[in-house]
């Protein structure tokens, strides 16, 4: 090979000079590198080349003469296994340390072909070495004390039956064992452990090795990675970097500096290196107990379990019995998760004495099956019925007709009911309709929204989701609605609700709002707030603003400083309001901190941490959500669990800054901490 070629992609391994090949690129990238071959077998002393053994052993070589590496390989494991097994039977009490007074020990162990090995099992490479070293010390023990009677002893030994070279196996074997075990007790009278091999000696645990001295992942843990006992994750103030600290050093308030800033702080600008802990130095108790986390142990009642079972065979149900409507409605929401509910299903349901009926998932349920509840269940009067989309007008007008006692109704996904067949069926309930939701209906009208409010003064609870005609008139027409508690305008479509018309409509029914609800209303902007809702919804308790981007941080802190005409918000969600700042929360918590049970800031990456903290004063907090709020680390955690002792669900999405040492305690459901999936993969 040319000297030119010893470029940057030369490779040295092996004495082989040359440029390396793609293939051999992408394994050294990797790390993945070939087994050591066995070593060759040691070269007899020259006292020994006139035995019979010896002269045995080259008139076999001469008659082998191999000729490719593979051959030559094969010769050599099976030769050293040969003399070690020969020796170690011959002179067993022979140790290792025998091999220090031999100064040609390195070179007769070296390879003819100039082989360097690069991944060695530290383990087998140990035992070749003293099986090695083994058989140079005794030979050159043997030539040194020759005589005639040895060498006539060493003839006739070669000219043994088989059965004394079985026994002397056996007998290498036994010593062996005897070796490795006096060798496991001396290392278990150190204090090792007991799982430990020839490779603890070298901290290597007998793994792979290669070359640079890396260990490979094998032994990567998340569990040695886990804090121990009640040490704490602490973030430093200065580079961000997470550490551990013990637990009992952190002072309220003080500055944490990570063992690198404080050590560039002590030494004027100089960094010093960080010692790291060794995982050995920890006991598997302590690890334990480091991991071990409160889970609460739900286990499914008598009751739950033959409900599971009943819904999975529910094909082959013919009749519930005398069955509970609590019971009824749990196999219901089964059959309907596995998209079990179809039309000879549904007859399970239908009584005609039941007065309540909820269908989670219609979508295998055809137009006949749903005409068959007004003809089994004529008392209905409230009915429910999720994701129907073959409901028809036909099944409309004959709900009108039948269904004489209705007086709650929600479609969800009534995609080809007319706005006709809606005119129909509102005037003929008329005011005893109390309740109508509508989700994803693309055609229900301004027609239909007129007749709604005209033919049913009374109603008290009115929910528009997803409906693609809604717009401004439909407000003109809600107008008119008095006794109305509780409005809902979810998602309508860009320009079709706006401030003005809003801001009238609440002027005119918010006295007696008590539910309120703009979600994804992007269009309505901060008058709502401070001209409709702050001097008329007086008796509002249930707000929420999700999504809608339009409101800014001064119109909620408008909305809420010094609002005296109202007594306080059980439920708010301000989900998705990106731009709202700390005045905003903190002029919420100084309204309604005493009162607030539900709470939802998901991504409000705008507060503080001092902000989020003030959150822990809410006594009545039961339910909080902080998603995506970058504040929030352990120390928040710590505190809302000290102050809210009515929390019962924390949602945590995305705060990579809570840690696996975060505070916990029993009766609190905390979901989406990271560490909690990522211990999962490594358990």
């Amino acid at each position: 090979m040319s000297r030119r070629n010893r470029g940057a992609g030369t490779t040295y391994v092996n004495n082989v000079r040359g440029p390396t090949s793609a293939l051999t690129s992408f394994l050294n990238e990797r790390g993945i590198r070939r087994a050591n071959p066995a070593p060759r077998p040691p070269t007899p002393p020259p006292e020994e080349a006139s035995t019979p053994a010896a002269q045995d052993g080259e008139e076999a070589e001469q008659t082998a003469q191999p000729t490719s590496r593979a051959a030559r390989l094969s010769r050599g494991r099976a030769a050293a296994l040969a003399a070690a097994a020969t020796t170690t039977a011959s002179t067993p009490g022979v140790t290792e340390e025998a091999d220090k007074d031999n100064p040609d020990s390195d070179s007769d162990s070296s390879s003819d072909d100039g082989l360097i090995p690069i991944a060695v099992s530290t383990r087998a490479a140990r035992a070749a070495a003293m099986a090695a070293a083994r058989s140079r010390t005794r030979s050159a023990a043997a030539s040194s004390n020759a005589s005639p009677s040895s060498s006539a002893t060493a003839a006739g030994s070669s000219s043994s039956p088989p059965v004394s070279k079985a026994k002397a196996a056996a007998k290498a074997k036994a010593a062996a064992a005897a070796e490795f075990a006096s060798r496991k007790r001396a290392r278990k009278s150190k204090g090792g452990s007991d799982d430990s091999d020839d490779g603890d000696d070298d901290g290597t645990n007998g793994e792979f090795q290669d070359i640079t001295g890396l260990v490979s992942r094998s032994r990567f843990s998340h569990k040695e990675r886990m804090p121990i006992r009640g040490n704490k994750i602490v973030f430093c103030s200065r580079c961000r970097a997470r550490f551990t600290v013990k637990a009992g050093t952190v002072d309220e308030g003080s500055e944490m500096l990570c063992p690198t800033c404080a050590g560039e702080t002590a030494n004027g600008g100089v960094k010093q290196p960080i010692k790291a802990t060794s995982p050995r130095s920890v006991t598997k108790r302590a690890k334990r107990r480091a991991q071990k986390v409160e889970v609460e142990c739900q286990i499914p009642s008598l009751q739950d379990l033959c409900i599971r079972k009943i819904a999975n065979c529910i094909e082959d149900v013919e009749a519930f019995g005398e069955i509970g409507a609590v019971s009824m409605d749990k196999i219901c929401k089964i059959i309907s998760r596995n998209r079990s509910l179809n039309s000879d299903t549904l007859q399970l349901f239908l009584d005609p004495r039941q007065t309540d009926l909820t269908l989670y998932d219609c979508t295998d349920v055809t137009a006949d099956g749903l005409l068959s509840i007004a003809k089994f269940c004529p008392e209905l009067q409230t009915l429910r019925l999720a994701l129907c989309g073959r409901i028809n007008d036909s099944v409309i007008s004959y709900y009108s007709l039948h269904l004489t006692q209705l007086t709650s109704l929600s479609l969800m996904g009534p995609i080809v009911v007319t706005e006709d067949a809606y005119a129909d069926l509102f005037r003929a309930i008329g005011p005893r309709f109390e309740r109508f939701e509508l989700k994803n209906a693309s055609r229900f009208s301004d027609m239909a929204a007129r007749v709604l409010c005209e033919s049913c003064p009374n109603l008290q609870r009115l929910q528009f989701s997803d409906c693609m005609l809604m717009n401004d008139n439909w407000l003109d027409s809600i107008g008119n609605l008095t006794k109305l508690k509780s409005l809902t305008f979810s998602d309508p479509e860009v320009d079709k609700v706006t401030t003005e018309p809003m801001v009238k409509l609440l002027q005119t029914i918010g006295s007696g709002l008590v539910e309120l609800s703009f979600k994804g209303c992007l269009d309505l902007e901060d008058a709502v707030l401070t001209e409709a809702i702050r001097p008329c919804c007086v008796r509002l308790d249930q707000l929420s603003i999700h999504g809608c981007e339009g409101f800014t941080t001064e119109g909620i802190r408008d909305l809420f400083q010094d609002w005296k005409l109202n007594r306080g918000m059980t439920q708010v969600d301000m989900e998705s309001c990106v731009m709202f700042k700390d005045e905003a929360l903190q002029a919420l918590l100084e309204h309604s901190g005493s009162s607030l049970e539900e709470l939802n800031i998901k991504g409000l990456d705008e507060l503080s941490k001092e902000t989020l903290m003030k959150l822990a004063e809410c006594e009545n907090l039961t339910v909080l959500d902080v998603s995506w709020c970058r504040g929030v680390d352990d120390e928040v955690i710590e505190k809302y669990l000290n102050g809210t002792n009515k929390l019962e669900k924390l949602v945590v999405w995305g705060n990579n800054r809570i840690t696996e040492c975060c505070p916990t305690r029993k009766g609190l459901r905390m979901v989406g901490r990271e560490t909690d999936y990522i211990g999962q993969r490594f358990t």
